[in-house]
C-alpha cells in the first residue's frame, strides 16, 4: 500500500471527504451554522463551509523563500519567479473545480424526491459564501463562487 499520496491524491481524497460531509449536513436551519465568523455582528457559517474555504486558501502554496522569511522587512527581499501568481491561481481553480465537480456528479446521481434536500444544502452552502465574500479572512470565498459563476455561464452559453 502506498503511503505518501502526490498533492493532487491527497486534495481529491479531502475533497472527496468535504463532499460526503456536505451530504451529512441536516438541511433545517436550526443549528446549521455553528462556525462563529470574527465580526461584529456574530455571523455565523456552516463548519463544511469554513473547511473548503480554507482548503482553497490553503491550495495556493507559499514559495519556500516566503516560507523562511522571518520578518516583514526580509518579505518584501524576496524575489519570487515571474509565474509564481499564475500557478497559485491555476491551483486554486483546480482545487474549486475538483470541488464543484464533484458536487455536481453527486447532485446527477440522486432520485427526484431527494432533489429538494439537496437545493437546500447548495443553498446553504452558497449563502454561507456570499456571507464571508467580503470578509478579509476569506479570499477563497469569492473564488469559489467565481468558478462556479463561470461554469454556469458556460453551460448556458454553450
Amino acid at each position: 500500500m502506498q503511503i505518501f499520496l502526490s498533492y493532487t491524491q491527497h486534495r481529491s481524497y479531502i475533497v472527496d471527504e468535504l463532499v460526503q460531509l456536505l451530504w451529512k449536513l441536516p438541511v433545517s436551519k436550526r443549528a446549521l451554522r455553528s462556525y462563529h465568523l470574527p465580526d461584529e455582528d456574530q455571523k455565523q457559517i456552516q463548519m463544511v463551509t469554513a473547511l473548503l474555504i480554507q482548503l482553497v486558501h490553503s491550495s495556493a502554496n507559499l514559495p519556500e523563500a516566503l516560507r523562511h522569511a522571518t520578518t516583514g522587512h526580509s518579505i518584501l527581499e524576496v524575489s519570487l519567479d515571474a509565474t509564481y501568481i499564475s500557478k497559485c491561481h491555476e491551483a486554486i481553480t483546480e482545487t474549486c473545480c475538483l470541488f464543484w465537480t464533484r458536487v455536481l456528479q453527486r447532485f446527477t446521481a440522486v432520485k427526484a424526491q431527494d432533489s429538494a434536500e439537496l437545493k437546500l444544502l447548495m443553498e446553504n452552502l452558497v449563502t454561507d459564501l456570499l456571507t464571508t465574500l467580503n470578509l478579509p479572512e476569506y479570499p477563497a470565498s469569492a473564488l469559489i463562487l467565481e468558478v462556479r459563476y463561470r461554469d454556469m455561464l458556460h453551460l448556458h452559453g454553450s
